[in-house]
C-alpha cells in the first residue's frame, strides 16, 4: 500500500483533523437519537469509530499496522458494536471527552481552543443530559425531558457554530500531542459527577435534575477549596510547592552524592580516574543503583554489580550505563541523566585541561626551538660574513683579516655554548650581568663592517651592567631584521643607540629611516607570532617574552615614514632614562 507524499500528509493531519473531529461528534450524536440495540444505532457507531480511528492523536494516521493489530482493532469495534449500550456510550462519552480535554491547554491560537473547547463542552452536555438519564429509573428522570429535548435539537447547533470558526495555522507536531494528566483528571472529574448525581438519586430521593445541581456544587465548591490551598497567594507556598518538590527531588543521598562530586573534582585531575571515582561512590551512595560501567574513548571500567535493568546515558566521548534493581521511572530517568549530565560536564572540563596542559608543554618547547633557531641563525649569519671575508682574499691573508678571525671566531665560539647551554637548561643564564662596556664592544665587533652606525650615550664606563642572553637577543634580532629590510632598499641607514643612566641600568634603541611598519602587523608584533617571508614570524615575540622574564620592556618606541624605533630598557627605571649628549 502507497502512502501519499509528504504535503499530503501535512493537509491530512493538520487541515483535515478539525473536519474529522466534526464528522465523528456529528455521527455520536446520531447514535445517541438511536436506541442502543438498533441496528442502524449501531452501523452508525462503527462509522463514528472509523472517523476516530483518523483522528486519534496517539498514533499516526499514515503509518503502517500489523495484520495483528488490524484484527485486534477490527474485532474490538465489533465486539463495541454489539455490545453498545447507555453504560458504553457513558464511559466512551468520558473516555473522548478526557481525550479532547487533554488538548484544548496545548493550542495557544485563540480560535483553535475554542474549537476544542466546544467539543468538550458538547461531550460534556451529550453525557450529563443525554447518556446518564436514560440509565435512571423513568420517574426519576422525568423532569430532566426538556433538556434532553433541548440537547438532542441544540446540540447539533452548536456542531454547526464549529464547523464555521475561523482555521489557524497548527504546528504538525504539537496536533498530535495529549497532556495524560489533563485527560485522566477530566475523566476522572467527569465519573465523579455522574456517580455522585446517581448516589444522591438513590440515597436522597432527588430526582436527576436536582441530584446533578447538587453534585456540580459540591465539586466546585472542594475544586475552588483545592485551588485556594493549591496555591493560597497569601505569603505562604501551598500544596503545589510541596507536591513540585516531592517530583523534583529524590532525596537526601542525591544530594550527599553531589557534595562528593564536588570534592572529587578538587582532587582529581585524571579525567578517567576522576569517573571511575564518581561512578564507583554512586554506587555506594545512591540506594537505587547496584552498579553499573563507562567508557571514555578507549578507556573503560565497571562498577559495583552489574544486575538488573541497564539505562544509558551519553555526553559526548563519555558513556555511562546505570544498573538498577527496576525501571527508571521518568522522574527518576530525568534525575539520573541530569547526574549523568554533571560526570559528563566534570569529564569533558578535565579533558580539556588536560588538552591544555599539553599544548602549553607544546608551545614552551616550540618557543625554546624558535628562541634557539634565531641564535642558530644569527651564528650562520656572522660564518657566512667571515666566509664572504676569506673568499676575497687569493693570496696570503693580510693583517686585517686574521684580526677579524681573533675578534669573530671566539665570539662565535662563546655564543654557540650559550645556545646550547640554553638548550640543555632553558632559562638558567637568563639573567647573567656583564659589563656594559664589554657587551658594547662585543656587540660592535660582531657587527664590524656591517653599515651599521653605533652609538653610546650616557658613561658608559661608571660599571654600569647588561643582563648580556637578553641583549644579545634583542639586538642581534632587531639588528638582523634591519639587515633583511635594508636588502629591499640598499640607501636604509642602520643605527644601535645604547643609553647609559647612572643608577637606572642601561637601554638599548635600534632604529632605521625606512618604510614604517604596516598597522596590521603592529597590533601583534610583540604579542604573537606573525607572518614572515623568511623566517618563523616569532622573533620579536620571543625576545619581548624573554625581557619580560627580566624585568625588562621590548616596544616599539617610534614608527613613521624615516624613523622606525625599538627600544628595550628596565620596566622600573624607562622614565628615568634619557639621552646625555657627548
Amino acid at each position: 500500500m502507497k502512502f501519499p507524499p509528504a504535503p499530503a500528509r501535512f493537509a491530512i493531519t493538520l487541515a483535515g483533523r478539525r473536519w474529522l473531529l466534526l464528522g465523528l461528534l456529528a455521527f455520536l450524536h446520531l447514535v445517541l437519537l438511536q436506541e442502543p440495540n438498533n441496528p442502524l444505532g449501531q452501523v452508525l457507531f462503527v462509522a463514528h469509530l472509523g472517523l476516530f480511528i483518523l483522528w486519534q492523536p496517539f498514533i499516526r494516521a499514515e503509518q503502517r499496522i500489523s495484520p495483528l493489530a488490524l484484527l485486534l482493532v477490527i474485532g474490538a469495534v465489533l465486539a463495541s458494536a454489539i455490545g453498545l449500550g447507555w453504560w458504553l456510550l457513558g464511559i466512551w462519552l468520558m473516555l473522548l471527552a478526557g481525550i479532547v480535554g487533554g488538548k484544548v491547554f496545548l493550542f495557544e491560537a485563540r480560535w483553535t481552543k475554542m474549537f476544542y473547547l466546544l467539543a468538550l463542552a458538547y461531550l460534556v452536555v451529550a453525557l450529563l443530559l443525554l447518556a446518564l438519564p436514560q440509565l435512571m429509573p423513568a420517574g426519576l428522570r422525568s423532569p430532566t425531558e426538556p433538556f434532553a429535548l433541548l440537547a438532542r435539537f441544540g446540540l447539533p447547533a452548536l456542531l454547526l457554530l464549529m464547523a464555521f470558526l475561523p482555521e489557524e495555522k497548527e504546528i504538525e507536531g504539537q496536533a498530535e500531542i495529549i497532556d495524560f494528566v489533563y485527560s485522566v483528571f477530566i475523566f476522572l472529574l467527569l465519573a465523579v459527577l455522574a456517580m455522585g448525581s446517581v448516589a444522591l438519586m438513590l440515597l436522597g430521593g432527588h430526582d436527576y435534575a436536582d441530584s446533578l445541581l447538587m453534585a456540580l456544587l459540591v465539586i466546585g465548591t472542594v475544586l475552588l477549596i483545592l485551588g485556594w490551598v493549591w496555591n493560597p497567594r497569601i505569603g505562604f507556598s501551598g500544596v503545589g510547592t510541596v507536591f513540585s518538590r516531592y517530583l523534583l527531588s529524590i532525596g537526601l543521598p542525591v544530594e550527599r552524592w553531589l557534595h562528593a562530586l564536588a570534592d572529587l573534582a578538587q582532587r582529581q585531575d585524571d579525567p578517567e580516574a576522576f569517573v571511575a571515582e564518581a561512578c564507583a561512590d554512586m554506587a555506594r551512595r545512591l540506594p537505587w543503583v547496584t552498579g553499573g560501567d563507562w567508557a571514555s574513548g578507549t578507556r573503560r571500567g565497571e562498577f559495583g554489580s552489574r544486575s538488573g535493568q541497564r539505562t544509558e546515558f551519553r555526553y559526548g566521548i563519555l558513556v555511562i550505563g546505570i544498573h538498577t534493581r527496576h525501571a527508571l521511572s521518568p522522574s527518576l530517568l530525568w534525575h539520573f541523566n541530569l547526574l549523568a549530565q554533571l560526570v559528563g560536564e566534570f569529564h569533558a572540563d578535565k579533558v580539556r585541561a588536560r588538552q591544555l596542559e599539553r599544548l602549553t608543554y607544546v608551545q614552551a618547547i616550540h618557543e625554546t626551538g624558535a628562541r634557539l633557531t634565531h641564535d642558530v641563525k644569527n651564528l650562520l649569519q656572522s660564518l657566512r660574513t667571515l666566509c664572504a671575508a676569506a673568499g676575497d682574499e687569493r693570496n696570503e691573508p693580510p693583517r686585517e683579516f686574521i684580526a677579524l678571525l681573533r675578534r669573530q671566531l671566539p665570539a662565535i665560539a662563546q655564543r654557540l655554548g650559550q645556545t646550547l647551554e640554553k638548550l640543555q637548561a632553558p632559562g638558567r643564564r637568563a639573567g647573567e650581568r656583564l659589563d656594559a662596556a664589554s657587551w658594547w664592544e662585543g656587540i660592535r665587533r660582531r657587527y664590524a663592517g656591517s653599515g651599521i652606525e653605533f652609538t653610546v650615550e650616557g658613561a658608559i664606563d661608571a660599571g654600569a651592567q647588561v643582563p648580556a642572553p637578553l641583549f644579545d637577543n634583542v639586538a642581534e634580532n632587531l639588528l638582523e631584521n634591519a639587515i633583511d629590510k635594508r636588502r629591499l632598499a640598499a640607501w636604509l641607514r642602520i643605527s644601535i643607540t645604547l643609553r647609559v643612566a647612572a643608577g637606572n641600568g642601561a637601554a638599548l634603541e635600534v632604529c632605521d629611516n625606512g618604510e614604517a611598519i604596516p598597522a596590521a602587523l603592529v597590533a601583534d608584533l610583540l604579542d604573537a607570532a606573525v607572518r614572515s617571508e623568511n623566517g618563523l614570524g616569532i622573533g620579536l615575540y620571543q625576545a619581548a617574552r624573554l625581557a619580560e622574564a627580566n624585568g625588562h620592556e621590548l616596544k616599539l618606541a617610534e614608527n613613521r615614514p624615516g624613523r622606525v624605533c625599538f627600544r628595550l630598557a628596565p620596566v622600573q627605571a624607562e622614565a628615568g632614562l634619557r639621552p646625555i649628549n657627548r
